[in-house]
């Protein structure tokens, strides 16, 4: 079951970093541990929350990465031999529980808060660089799909899916007119 932190967490946020989140997204929530993404006004945290016996989070790990320091493509993850998905940004490193999601939804979910952060400016302009970005992000999540059955991942993939369908339509309508 999935525990909500949102507001312990906006508290933790504005105590430690001087500012309210702007978006939390959750990795795992339960009654001992919550592992969330937060997006900050130039930057993101990937939060490693334990909570004691009276409910109170307490931080035991993070990897911040600032705006400044991230390049698109930066941010690795991956799978480890213990069960547990690693996220890497240089030379910081964070473990998190690989109970529920995939690690590439955590990646795409950074990396796009990070690009958004960034600016219109400094994406794919062409509709069809969007394309091939979404296709490589749905044919990963096929691979994560054979080496695991997760129901969120299914979601992933038929979120992607849509996206590539709808892309391709709006492409074909541009291309007619």
């Amino acid at each position: 079951m999935m525990v909500s932190f949102k507001a312990p967490i906006e508290v933790w946020c504005e105590e430690y970093w001087g500012q309210t989140p702007e978006e939390i997204s959750q990795w795992v929530a339960d009654e001992d541990i919550s592992q969330v993404f937060i997006k900050l006004a130039r930057g993101v945290l990937i939060v490693d929350f334990t909570i004691d016996e009276e409910g109170v989070l307490i931080c035991q790990e993070h990897l911040h990465i600032p705006l400044d320091r991230w390049n698109p493509g930066s941010i690795q993850v991956h799978r480890t031999h213990e069960g547990l998905v690693r996220f890497r940004h240089r030379q910081s490193e964070i473990l998190l529980s690989a109970r529920l999601r995939a690690p590439e939804w955590g990646k795409a979910l950074l990396e796009e808060w990070l690009m958004s952060q960034r600016g219109e400016t400094l994406r794919p302009k062409e509709k069809s660089a969007r394309i091939a970005a979404i296709k490589r992000s749905k044919l990963s999540i096929e691979r994560n799909l054979k080496s695991a059955s997760l129901d969120s991942s299914l979601t992933d993939l038929d979120l992607a899916k849509i996206k590539i369908t709808s892309a391709e339509r709006q492409m074909e309508g541009r291309n007619k007119a």
